[in-house]
């Protein structure tokens, strides 16, 4: 599944966007429940898309895509790493000022370009961890190394029923109540 894509669709992926002027596979919001069975797909592509989730949704989301991912299924999903972003623009970085500003806020060219979630590595980890994807690695994007890459397996960890409905009423705070 490659979701959020946008234009940018992937050969063999079901694509899916909120978006339908943009022709995914499906139009789906899928930062709420996914109308897909348990165990259904072997990878989940989300690239450039979660920080423009709002952060109450992640951990519920998170706890989604480990359901539809087949045992030990891959996650891969890709943001800017906020606080490499920030320093950039505070030091300018390479002259291109209003580049850094648009990465931290988004290009904002249309509605849904506006990122609302500052993304961190250290803490989204822990969201993964919580959610049941282990093996999780964390990689600069080669071309823009303020870009980050994650790669992450669905485990066989059971996930309680428990934990999706603290999920959805508590978001974040689910991580404190562990």
């Amino acid at each position: 599944m490659n979701l959020g894509c946008g234009s940018e669709k992937i050969a063999n992926c079901i694509n899916i966007d909120i978006n339908p002027e943009l022709k995914p596979d499906l139009v789906l919001d899928f930062s709420k429940a996914m109308p897909f069975p348990a165990d259904f797909v072997d990878e989940i592509y989300l690239f450039h898309v979660i920080e423009h989730i709002q952060e109450k949704f992640h951990i519920p989301m998170l706890l989604e895509f480990h359901r539809v991912l087949k045992p030990f299924g891959k996650l891969y999903i890709s943001y800017p790493e906020f606080i490499k972003v920030a320093q950039n623009y505070i030091d300018n970085a390479e002259g291109k000022r209003d580049f850094w500003k648009a990465t931290i806020y988004g290009r904002q060219l249309y509605p849904s370009d506006f990122h609302v979630s500052l993304m961190d590595s250290r803490t989204f980890v822990e969201c993964l961890d919580f959610c049941g994807f282990k093996d999780i690695t964390i990689t600069p994007e080669k071309r823009e190394n303020f870009n980050t890459i994650i790669f992450a397996k669905k485990t066989g960890r059971k996930i309680l029923y428990e934990d999706v409905l603290n999920a959805f009423v508590f978001g974040e705070k689910a991580l404190d109540a562990r």
